[in-house]
Order: C-alpha cells, then sequence, then structure tokens
C-alpha cells in the first residue's frame, strides 16, 4: 500500500510540473475566439486597464472571428469586437509569468487542457490499483469487510473518472471544470438517491414483514433510519438554502465575501456523504450477493451447519431444513463428483424454548437421510453464529482440513465474515429463502462495513473533503483576483 502511494505522489508531481511547464510555454499567446454573423466590417478594440498585449493575427472560419494576442505586461485586458452597432468583449487575465487566462483569473490558457488530461490520468491509476488490490483481497478471501470498502471507494471514483473526463472536451478553464467537480457530487448523489429511496421503501415493507413473521426486534429498525436518513440528507442542501437566503447573516450571492463558498462547502460535504454512503451500500449488494453465487471447490472435509430455532417437536424449521438439504446437496454432489465423502458438524445448543438442541434436531434429519452416525460431529453448546463456527473448529480440531458451512443464503456473507474476524479461512454455501430477508441483512454489513472500515473511509473521505475545501478555495480566488 505505501509503495502505491508513493506511485501516486510522484505520478501526481509529474503530471504537475508537466502541466506548468506546457502551460507557461505555450500561455504567452491565445487566440480569442467570437461568435459573429455574417456581416462585414468587424473591427478590432483594445482596453489596457493594467496589462498589456499584442494582436498577431486575426481570422474568419465558420461563423468565428479569431483573434491570436501576445501577452506583454501582467494585469487585466479588455478585447473588443466591433460591427455596426453591436459590440461584444472578453476579459483577458495577463499573470505575472505573463499567461493568459479568460474571463477568469484561473479561466482557460492555451494548452491547460492539460489539466484535466492529468487529473484523470491520476485517476484512473488510483482506479487501477484499488481494482487491482480489490482482486487480490478478493481472491484470498470474499469474506472481509474491507472488499465492501474497496469496491465501494471503486465505484465512487468511477463516477468521478466519468465526470473528469467528460470536462476534457468542453474545457473552460479550471475555475469552471472546479465547480463542474463539486456540482458532480450533487449529480451523483441525486443519480443514486432512487436506490436510497426504494431500499428504504423495500427495508419499511420487509420490516413489516418480519415484525409479523418473527415478533418486534430492534436489529429490525436500523434499515428504516438508514433509508431515511439517506433521504432526508439528500433534500438538506435546499432547506439550508432557503435558511441562508432568509436569514441575513450569510450573504449566499456577494461573490467577493465568504458566504457563498461556505455554503458551497456545507452542501459539497452533504452530497459527498450521500454519494459515499450509497456506494458503499451498492458495494455490500454486490458482495453479498457474489458471496452466494460463489461455487466452492469440491474438497471439504467437514461441513458445518449452521443452526437456527427448531419447531416445538423438535423437528426442523423449512428454514433450518433448507441449511441442511444443501448441506447434503453439496456433499452428494461432492461425491459423485471425486468420490470424496465429508464429515457433517451440526452445530447448535438448545434454547430455553427448545426441547432438544439445533444440532441434535440436524442429526436427526441427516440420519433419516441415510447419513452414517460416524460421518457425524455434533456441536450442541453454541448459541450464537460466532460460537457456531468457534465451537464448530475446536471439534474438529485439524487446522489442514478444508471445511466449509452451510447457511441461508442471506447469511452466507456474514457467517463467512465472523470466520474471518476468527482467523479463519472458511467457504460457504446458502439455501433459499424468502426475499425479505435479504434486505436487513444487507443493511446489517452495510452498516457493519462502515463500522469495521471506518480508518479507511474516515482516511478517504477526509481527503476528499480536503480537496473539495482545496476546490472551492480555487473558486473563491478565481472570483477576487
Amino acid at each position: 500500500m505505501k509503495k502505491s502511494i508513493k506511485k501516486v505522489i510522484l505520478l501526481s508531481i509529474f503530471l504537475f510540473a508537466m502541466s506548468y511547464t506546457l502551460i507557461t510555454i505555450m500561455g504567452k499567446t491565445y487566440t480569442v475566439v467570437f461568435d459573429i454573423t455574417n456581416k462585414k466590417n468587424y473591427k478590432i478594440s483594445i482596453e489596457e486597464e493594467t496589462g498589456k498585449i499584442e494582436v498577431l493575427n486575426e481570422k474568419e472560419n465558420n461563423n468565428k472571428y479569431m483573434v491570436k494576442v501576445k501577452s506583454k505586461k501582467p494585469g487585466k485586458v479588455s478585447i473588443y469586437i466591433d460591427y455596426g452597432d453591436f459590440q461584444t468583449g472578453k476579459r483577458l487575465y495577463i499573470h505575472k509569468n505573463l499567461i493568459i487566462t479568460e474571463d477568469n483569473y484561473l479561466g482557460k490558457a492555451t494548452g491547460s487542457e492539460v489539466i484535466p488530461i492529468s487529473f484523470s490520468i491520476i485517476l484512473l491509476y488510483i482506479l487501477y490499483l484499488l481494482i487491482k488490490i480489490y482482486r487480490k483481497s478478493l481472491k484470498e478471501n470474499i469474506y472481509q469487510y474491507k472488499n465492501i470498502a474497496y469496491l465501494g471507494i471503486i465505484i465512487f471514483l468511477s463516477f468521478s473518472v466519468i465526470n473528469n473526463i467528460l470536462s476534457i472536451f468542453n474545457y473552460l478553464g479550471l475555475f469552471e471544470t472546479v465547480n463542474r467537480i463539486i456540482n458532480s457530487l450533487s449529480f451523483v448523489s441525486i443519480i443514486l438517491l432512487p436506490i436510497s429511496f426504494i431500499t428504504f421503501i423495500l427495508v419499511t415493507i420487509s420490516n413489516i414483514i418480519l415484525i409479523k413473521k418473527e415478533g418486534k426486534s430492534l436489529k429490525n429498525l436500523p434499515g428504516l433510519f438508514l433509508g431515511l436518513f439517506t433521504c432526508l440528507l439528500t433534500i438538506s442542501p435546499d432547506f439550508i438554502y432557503r435558511i441562508l437566503m432568509h436569514s441575513g447573516k450569510i450573504n449566499i450571492y456577494n461573490l467577493n465575501s465568504p458566504g457563498p463558498y461556505i455554503y458551497d462547502f456545507i452542501e459539497s460535504l452533504i452530497y459527498l456523504t450521500v454519494a459515499y454512503l450509497e456506494c458503499v451500500l451498492i458495494a455490500t449488494i454486490i458482495i453479498a450477493l457474489k458471496s452466494v453465487k460463489r461455487k466452492i471447490e469440491m474438497n471439504k472435509d467437514y461441513m458445518l451447519i449452521l443452526g437456527c430455532k427448531i419447531k416445538n417437536d423438535g423437528s426442523l424449521t423449512p428454514l433450518l431444513k433448507g441449511r441442511v438439504d444443501r448441506a447434503l446437496d453439496f456433499r452428494n454432489e461432492q461425491l459423485k463428483t471425486t468420490g470424496k465423502d465429508l464429515i457433517f458438524v451440526p452445530s447448535g445448543g438448545k434454547g430455553n424454548d427448545e426441547i432438544i438442541s439445533e444440532a441434535e434436531a440436524i442429526k436427526k434429519y441427516l440420519l433419516e437421510q441415510g447419513i452414517k452416525e460416524k460421518n457425524i460431529l455434533v456441536e450442541n453448546k453454541s448459541k450464537s453464529t460466532y460460537e457456531n463456527i468457534k465451537f464448530s473448529y475446536k471439534l474438529i480440531n485439524n487446522k489442514k482440513a478444508n471445511i466449509a458451512f452451510a447457511t441461508t443464503n442471506y447469511h452466507v456473507m456474514r457467517a463467512g465474515l465472523i470466520a474471518t474476524k476468527q482467523g479463519l479461512k472458511l467457504e460457504g454455501i446458502g439455501s433459499k429463502t424468502k426475499s425479505y430477508y435479504w434486505i436487513n441483512a444487507f443493511i446489517r454489513e452495510f452498516i457493519g462495513t462502515l463500522y469495521s472500515e471506518r480508518k479507511k473511509h474516515i482516511v478517504f473521505f477526509t481527503l476528499i473533503a480536503i480537496t473539495i475545501l482545496l476546490m472551492i478555495g480555487i473558486t473563491y480566488i478565481g472570483n477576487n483576483f
């Protein structure tokens, strides 16, 4: 990681130096372009306020009148084109190093297109490095919170890269480019807003169904709060704007005062938060689906079956039966394909409202399906997924064994993440279940990712926030010089 950061810094320094050198060499001349009609008898006039320029040549082409000028003295110069009673003009800023920019102190200069090109190259390189790190991490172990963090950042950067590349084809100077990048945050968050809204609706519906099916539970509420929070956050800049507009304390219209720039920074941070959260949520969904669809190798020595609540008579609920049947299907396929059998490890203790342990109920069902007792290793003390994995692994007591676990599809990623936290590299398979379980699983792991990889998120978010602050600083300079 440190080597990658050094490479990015070196590339940035090289491109910055190259861009500065190119603009310094080319920027002392500039071609001012006027849109014209079919009228003739054009007359060019120059108003040298504090600066001085020299007209090198003039030419007309396709309803455009082009005047090429060369800088002579730093300052401000206005150049006008007159035809009849009509006059139009443009202001030029001549810097101390005699670079000419149009309309703004940080406006377009000759060769300045190299700036968005260089920035795009840097972003693309960062994106390439992140994708490389992400794919390596995914190959090592899919069940890691950092995979979600990496993918969320990749999705966010991808939008930024696309927006920046598009700015190259309509480059109007550093000032306009900065404004476009800042505005892109609101664009991305608004584009992704339907995802937040749909998630909010689906979470609400799934929670109502879950409460009816499973009873009231606080663990079903975070998704509701998250969806509501994201939707409110997206529309909050408009409310803040209205409040500031009527408060009279901060002038958000005077570009020479800090007011509009303070608002821009607050608005950009809000949109950054929304866009970033939405990208991480999308990444969570992608990794969760990858975890379920991923095919595991048929070389397993042990198959953990993660328990859940059983019926009052000690038989399996449809949810638990699905897990066991999925484990049996895998065993039969492995046996048929490779000739290798495996040992089942049913896991789950006895709850206060259960007549036998979940593991014993699973064992009974396995025996009924023709599995020999010698191929069943019972773990009947655990009370959670964490303990399911921990206690089962202790029973196996073979570090070289190839171990997999069977659970319900929405639970595969969570179980894998719990195994990874214990330093275990297990592969998981999932059985089908009702769709309303999925939504809460996504939200739970989304929150888990934000917490577990908080350092990565804070560093990345802070870097982006600092970049936005610098960009807004550039707009202030552009408007006040």
